[in-house]
């Protein structure tokens, strides 16, 4: 399977990653957001005892390892 074969199965789709804080899931989501402009939503699965601590995580601890990706992507939305 080649790069342009995996990266249409994904446009137009949403995907769901757990462990989005942790090591793996912060690398697999930088690689989906450098190398899957088409996809059209990310839902980050993080654990925390309410919404606004599971997002504060995922503010500080995503956001900001790969912050000069996530930058790059002006069409993306947090919410």
């Amino acid at each position: 399977m080649d790069a342009a074969t995996v990266i249409g199965c994904f446009r137009d789709r949403s995907i769901l990653i757990t462990g989005s804080t942790g090591f793996l899931g912060k690398l697999l989501v930088e690689k989906i957001l450098r190398v899957q402009p088409d996809v059209r939503k990310l839902y980050l699965l993080v654990r925390s005892p309410d919404a606004a601590s599971a997002q504060h995580r995922v503010l500080t601890e995503v956001r900001f390892a790969f912050s000069l990706t996530i930058e790059s992507r002006e069409d993306l939305d947090y919410e």
